[in-house]
């Protein structure tokens, strides 16, 4: 009998021990909120402890300012040794940053500090909610920015933007790697520096990322099989104004079977990327060094209409017999637009 009653009371403490580990998890885990919800580099969620100096590093936010994060998966976050500009990549609807592992090792290899940011991009695809409602995609676009104009639409809250998380992860990264020099991207404590960053994404991302370029002056933008904000004679009502970055640093590209291309060759068109001419076409060799268009179409036969739109950039994508993948140098000769840019 009193075997069995010292069994229950080691039972018992061994619960409260869980318990007690569990609360100080999250404690120290948990919400930043001090200094703008910056909290020192010791009590800030770890990833894997690898990089960022030429290898990827994973690492996730939690909290900021008291809100958990939804959803909050994997950022990827690398560098190289030079003072290149940092490539900001915005995943498709539902994707994450670690599906496009072949286009940001490009990247890191082309000299960029590379940052990988979830986002809120759960729910229907922009174009899925929008549909011909031209005031709806810029609408939802400023919301998942900054966590401005919420609408029935899309609600998410300051603490949980683009804005927000880039700027956590920025002040993670800092701490992190100290000699980085993550924290030019952000200059005191709020101004986020969009002059050296290139901003690209794929789909969903891709569209958030033209209209980042539209109402900030980023260093440049590209989009993989985006924007999806056509339809028919509609279209975003943001691309009929100027933006602060000129058509000049923005570049697309789409395979000629995707299943939305219509809509994003519409998209095209409004922006003014196609140019008179209309889009480059090609399979997988780059434009020539005198050529300089702003919209490329691949026909490279990566599957189905379907599969097409994403296996342009997604880490599905053809591998030649070389074992690199089929669309690396039309990747390079993009990111090329901006890696040796002085400006």
């Amino acid at each position: 009998m009193k075997h069995r009653v010292l069994l229950v009371l080691a039972a018992v403490l061994l619960v409260a021990i869980g318990a007690a580990s569990l609360v100080a998890a999250n404690v120290l885990g948990g919400d930043r909120v001090a200094e703008h919800g910056r909290v020192s580099a010791a009590d800030r969620p770890r990833g894997d402890e690898h990089g960022p100096v030429g290898e990827f590093h994973r690492f996730r936010l939690g909290t900021i300012n008291g809100q958990r994060l939804e959803p909050n998966r994997d950022d990827f976050a690398a560098r190289t040794d030079s003072g290149g500009p940092l490539l900001l990549f915005l995943p498709a609807t539902r994707a994450r940053p670690a599906d496009y592992q072949l286009f940001l090792s490009a990247a890191l290899r082309d000299g960029y500090h590379v940052l990988g940011l979830d986002y809120w991009n759960l729910g229907k695809t922009l174009s899925g909610t929008c549909e011909a409602d031209p005031h709806c995609y810029g609408q939802v676009q400023r919301n998942r920015f900054d966590g401005t104009r919420p609408s029935r639409f899309s609600s998410v809250q300051p603490a949980g933007s683009i804005v927000s998380r880039f700027r956590d992860a920025i002040a993670y990264l800092d701490d992190h790697d100290p000699d980085g020099g993550w924290g030019r991207f952000v200059q005191g404590d709020s101004d986020i520096a969009w002059q050296d960053i290139v901003v690209a994404g794929h789909s969903q991302g891709g569209g958030e990322a033209a209209y980042i370029a539209h109402i900030r002056p980023v260093q440049g933008a590209l989009m993989f099989s985006s924007p999806v904000e056509s339809l028919g004679s509609e279209h975003a009502a943001w691309m009929d104004r100027p933006g602060r970055t000129p058509v000049a640093r923005m570049y697309a590209i789409d395979d000629v079977r995707d299943v939305f291309g219509p809509r994003i060759r519409g998209s095209w068109k409004v922006l003014g990327l196609d140019g008179p001419d209309g889009p480059f076409r090609t399979d997988t060799a780059p434009p020539g060094p005198d050529e300089d268009p702003h919209a490329i179409l691949t026909d490279i036969a990566v599957g189905s209409p379907a599969e097409s739109h994403s296996r342009t950039i997604k880490d599905t994508t053809p591998i030649g017999r070389d074992g690199l993948p089929r669309m690396e140098a039309l990747w390079q000769w993009l990111l090329h637009r901006f890696s040796s840019d002085p400006s």
